[in-house]
């Protein structure tokens, strides 16, 4: 018997929905599940090298990666919506402080927390701790519907048309086991954005739905414009509007939504193309040779089967756990406020549509926090913001529900556990995914470079308003984790030689996105070596300052001045001596020995 048919299938009448609703709980955990993947384990244990091919898609199934590192294990907690309680961040502190080499997680920009370095033999322990607060793993990697993604000031944002949370924990729970899901031709990534400003970001996504509302008969309609065949990587490509509107009720958007799964699970009729080849087995490929209005159609044709007229349960599955404030008078504090506490009350605090309560972004430097700050973070959570927060594509943490006059404790409660900073989303706080870490697929150390980056900013005294929301992102190889393709300035990693010695260096891009949503790729303009990268982003910001217009914002600098214009002013950084003179850019950031590429076999394409 393979894998698959020892697997243990939950029966068809299995709930979706958590029959004790508490906040972070969406999914319901199944303990037979935990205890089939020790089964597994154990049997892979025996004969791992005849066992590989066989057990690595049921692991990846179950969330679990493959490192670099040899017997070490990347953990993947799927968070709809980054929605995050605080009894799941102190399991998430055992977790980091007992099974993690690392001993941190780590939070990603799929707002997910992954952890590094697990023994394979202590996963199972891993998933139990995790199901006793309602968390799991289960489609967190894989050819499957992955976490889905949301605007982590849903429900309290002044502009949104609605709160598509709900919605979005309806989608991922009829996701979640779905035979429509277990073996897609590849990864399947989805966000939900409550109003035109769109943080989730769907032009990146493979599915993206933007709230909107019209009216019927009289009365207001919620509904969704469904966008698909969207996606980053070396083919960067927008998602096309698929359907304008479709509405919530009876559940028409989820079946518009396994409609576009079941034509890409049969490949649009290209009979196995996609499964030939998995580097381009994602679906804006398959959009791309179909065509919009032939997808569509088969779309449409699969809408008009017996399955898409099955009713779902939609009262159930939007059931979540009210969020709101802390209950009981705010926390009082008679000290003086802590250092750049105004500063990180203009950039850090934004108003709820709720009056008398704001959502706070916690910086979170690279998106790593120790057990220790899982556990204040926890604390912190329960005294200011109803035990409650939401994770963000950008690494940091939100808290919502924070009473206006209880800012000035909350930050010093922040800063005495190093997350006061003031800078979430401006130039400083980097975004970088765990590139050479921990991937089997990064080139360069995209941590190393996003920690040196932000050390050689907070130096530089930076002032200027707009040089401040010059976003930078990093990615320690081509496929993107980091999104640099949407920062101001996104770092790609890569490498060249000199004298037949690989050198770490980054592909330099500029002119991205201001923001996720913003659906705007950047341009390559020159590849730099890592160890210069900081001093590069110095000379970009400067001939950005000496050359802009009145109040011209850098993206807009960027169009008007050129793209390429930037690679002959970058020439001085790109030159490289010989190793016994300039021996440090021949190491990337954090080693101490010379460069040299190591990449296994990814993955996400298996």
């Amino acid at each position: 018997m393979t894998v698959e048919e020892r697997s243990v299938k939950p029966p068809r009448t299995h709930p979706k929905v958590p029959a004790d609703l508490q906040p972070g709980r969406v999914f319901v955990t199944l303990e037979e599940e935990i205890d089939n993947f020790q089964r597994e384990g154990r049997r892979f244990r025996q004969d791992e090298e005849g066992q590989l091919e066989e057990f690595r898609p049921f692991r990846l199934m179950h969330g679990i990666y493959g490192q670099r590192q040899e017997d070490q294990q990347m953990v993947r907690v799927k968070l709809p919506y980054g929605g995050v309680a605080a009894d799941q961040m102190e399991a998430f502190a055992v977790l980091a402080e007992k099974y993690s080499g690392f001993g941190r997680g780590h939070i990603t920009t799929r707002e997910n927390f992954q952890f590094h370095f697990v023994n394979l033999d202590d996963v199972p322990e891993v998933m139990r701790l995790l199901a006793s607060v309602g968390l799991t793993t289960r489609e967190a990697c894989g050819n499957t519907v992955r976490n889905v993604t949301g605007c982590p000031n849903a429900g309290v944002c002044p502009n949104e048309v609605f709160d598509a949370t709900p919605y979005l924990a309806a989608y991922a729970r009829n996701a979640l086991r779905n035979p429509i899901n277990q073996r897609l031709p590849r990864k399947w990534k989805t966000a939900f954005s409550s109003c035109d400003n769109d943080c989730a970001g769907t032009p990146f996504h493979d599915l993206g739905f933007i709230a909107r509302v019209r009216k019927e008969n009289g009365r207001e309609v919620k509904g969704f414009e469904i966008r698909c065949g969207g996606g980053l990587s070396t083919f960067p490509r927008k998602a096309d509007t698929i359907f304008d509107f479709v509405p919530v009720e009876n559940g028409e958007y989820i079946r518009a939504a396994e409609a576009m799964l079941k034509v890409f699970d049969k490949e649009g009729g290209l009979t196995g193309l996609l499964r030939k080849n998995m580097n381009k087995a994602r679906v804006k490929f398959l959009i791309h040779k179909l065509g919009v209005e032939e997808f569509k159609r088969q779309v449409e044709e699969e809408l008009a089967q017996p399955w898409a007229k099955e009713p779902l349960d939609m009262d159930a599955l939007t059931q979540l756990a009210p969020e709101g404030p802390t209950v009981g008078e705010p926390p009082v504090d008679g000290h003086q406020p802590a250092e750049g506490f105004e500063r990180w009350r203009r950039t850090n605090v934004r108003p709820q549509r709720q009056p008398g309560y704001v959502a706070v972004a916690v910086t979170v430097p690279l998106g790593n926090l120790s057990p220790a700050q899982f556990r204040g973070l926890a604390a912190i959570m329960r005294r200011y913001s109803g035990g409650t927060a939401r994770t963000q594509q950008n690494q940091n943490l939100v808290l919502r529900w924070v009473r206006e006059d209880a800012l000035l404790p909350l930050h010093r409660d922040l800063t005495e556990l190093d997350l006061g900073a003031p800078d979430a989303g401006l130039i400083a706080d980097t975004v970088a995914c765990p590139g050479t870490d921990s991937c089997k697929l990064g080139i360069t150390s995209s941590q190393g470079v996003g920690g040196a980056i932000r050390e050689a900013v907070m130096t530089w005294g930076i002032d200027d308003p707009l040089v401040q929301q010059i976003p930078i992102k990093a990615s320690g190889c081509p496929n993107g984790c980091g999104q640099h393709h949407l920062a101001g300035i996104g770092l790609q990693g890569s490498s060249f030689k000199v004298a037949n010695v690989e050198i770490p260096c980054y592909d330099i891009f500029l002119g991205g996105g201001n923001y996720i949503g913003g659906g705007r790729y950047g341009t390559r303009v020159a590849r730099v070596p890592a160890k210069k990268v900081p001093q590069a982003i110095r000379k970009i910001i400067q001939v950005y300052v000496d050359n802009r217009q009145e109040g011209e914002p850098f993206i807009d600098f960027v169009d008007r001045f050129g793209p390429k214009s930037f690679d002959p002013l970058l020439d001085e950084f790109k030159e490289v001596g010989p190793i016994h003179e300039d021996i440090e850019v021949y190491m990337d950031w954090g080693q101490e020995e010379l460069f040299k590429i190591i990449r296994g076999e990814g993955e996400c394409a298996i």
